[in-house]
């Protein structure tokens, strides 16, 4: 006979998600315990000071529109330690034709820049007078070229592709990947007026809410692995550092989680974990739960970090660039981290971070760290002639980085709920499941702590 359940749930990883699931169920009075393989909490979401160089192992920033990740951080006293991008630092740019151009921020702009041809920028302003409206088996490339038109489409929405996916547009579903953008032609037949209405009601409410006006993008003075750091300290004991579960198995009760040195057991667990360890948790106890979750493709993406001593001319104000396929650039973009937030950098150095690989160049993991770097630096010399060598180098490989919702995926999720819920007391959470952002991942933690709560309390008092 199996021993009752000691515990109300167990989170199965330490990420954003499963963090930020812990401490909503913690805060709701639920006796929880999150487990994470790794020694330190994050996942991908980790800072590190190199020096006086502030390294991010994954993401940079942080959107101002998630207003639940701010209500998150100044939960676990993070909220003095917010920061926004500097002000000089608005610009992006968009490698194209062997350089970098800056992308249009208004009308004088939009007219006068070399980076969409004349029939490229009548495509895109004429772009409210389509008034189609997709279909489910959109591809973001089928939608942005219908849109913006195909050059348009190619340069501005395949470079956000890059930097946000690292994907193939002609493989990820549109409905899935870009819900918002894909919604605007839906509501309203057309991105551009749909995305001025949505943004209208959205100021409005935010108003009414009493909630403060953000813009641009955010990070915390000691980088974003701050908030998993924190949240994790909030926790306490619940967070089980350098526990990876083995096994999964349902017991009278509740569950129980199989770890190398015992075994937890709760009345509820939320799998917190990516598509890989998702997918082998799941495998014992329903198969086809468990090939939905490893049908989630991943892609590699190699990260090399470049630091300097002094700041660097030939690079430009602003956020930094990206590349759309078809430049014959093999980097993903660069990002100017020092030119971003103070502190990124000694005194008035420079930071820079190259991104290679991506679903359409796995095999550019493979390449040696000396490779990675040879190609970050000769491809940033070509395009803004910057030759000097950095003082610090570093360069990490995220073989399963970035999940990719391709076509069908809405359905397969689907799917996968269906089946999840016929596990009484077992729930989901990760950037896999909706989107891809560190907002999403914060999301689907709260939401898998309301859904596992709800159930916990109905079973209190059955």
């Amino acid at each position: 006979m199996s021993a009752a359940p000691e515990l109300d749930a167990v989170v199965v990883g330490g990420g954003v998600a499963g963090l930020s699931c812990g401490v909503a169920l913690a805060d709701a009075g639920f006796r929880v315990r999150v487990a994470e393989a790794e020694a330190l909490p994050g996942g991908n979401v980790r800072s590190e000071r190199d020096g006086a160089f502030l390294l991010e192992h994954g993401p940079h920033t942080l959107m101002a529109s998630a207003d639940h990740v701010f209500a998150l951080a100044e939960r676990v006293g993070l909220a003095e330690e917010l920061q926004a991008t500097r002000p000089e630092a608005a610009d992006r740019f968009i490698a194209r034709g062997g350089r970098v151009h800056a992308m249009p921020t208004g009308a004088w702009s939009f007219l006068s820049t070399p980076l969409l041809s004349p029939g490229a920028k009548l495509a895109l302003a004429t772009e409210p007078l389509r008034r189609s409206r997709g279909v489910e088996g959109d591809t973001a490339e089928t939608f942005f070229r219908r849109r913006f038109g195909a050059e348009a489409g190619r340069v501005l929405a395949g470079a956000f592709i890059s930097g946000v996916y690292a994907g193939d547009p002609a493989r990820l579903s549109a409905p899935a990947a870009f819900p918002l953008f894909w919604g605007f032609e839906r509501a309203a037949g057309s991105m551009i007026l749909g995305a001025v209405g949505h943004y209208r009601r959205r100021a409005a409410e935010r108003r009414a809410a009493g909630i403060p006006p953000r813009k641009g993008l955010f990070s915390f003075r000691g980088g974003l692995g701050r908030l998993p750091g924190a949240l994790a300290e909030s926790l306490g004991e619940g967070f089980l550092p350098r526990s990876p579960a083995r096994a999964l198995t349902r017991e009278s009760g509740g569950w129980a989680v199989h770890f190398d040195g015992g075994t937890l057991r709760a009345r509820a667990v939320v799998l917190a974990v990516p598509p890989p360890a998702a997918a082998a948790l799941l495998e014992g106890l329903d198969p086809e739960a468990a090939s939905l979750v490893a049908g989630v493709p991943m892609a590699p993406v190699a990260v090399v970090q470049l630091g300097f001593p002094e700041r660097q001319p030939a690079i430009p104000e602003g956020f930094g660039f990206l590349v759309p396929r078809g430049e014959g650039i093999r980097s993903l973009g660069v990002l100017f981290p020092a030119r971003l937030f103070q502190g990124r950098a000694p005194g008035d150095g420079d930071l820079l971070v190259g991104f290679a690989g991506g679903s359409l160049d796995p095999e550019a993991l493979a390449l040696t760290d000396e490779a990675l770097v040879d190609l970050v630096r000769s491809e940033l010399r070509d395009l803004v002639g910057l030759s000097a060598a950095p003082a610090l180098v570093r360069v990490r490989r995220h073989p399963t980085a970035i999940p990719q919702l391709v076509l069908g995926h809405l359905d397969r999720m689907a799917a996968l709920a269906g089946r999840v819920s016929a596990l009484e007391g077992l729930h989901l959470a990760g950037n896999w499941l909706t989107g891809v952002g560190l907002k999403d991942a914060v999301r689907s933690g709260l939401d898998a702590a309301q859904a596992c709560g709800t159930r916990l309390a109905r079973g209190a008092t059955a």
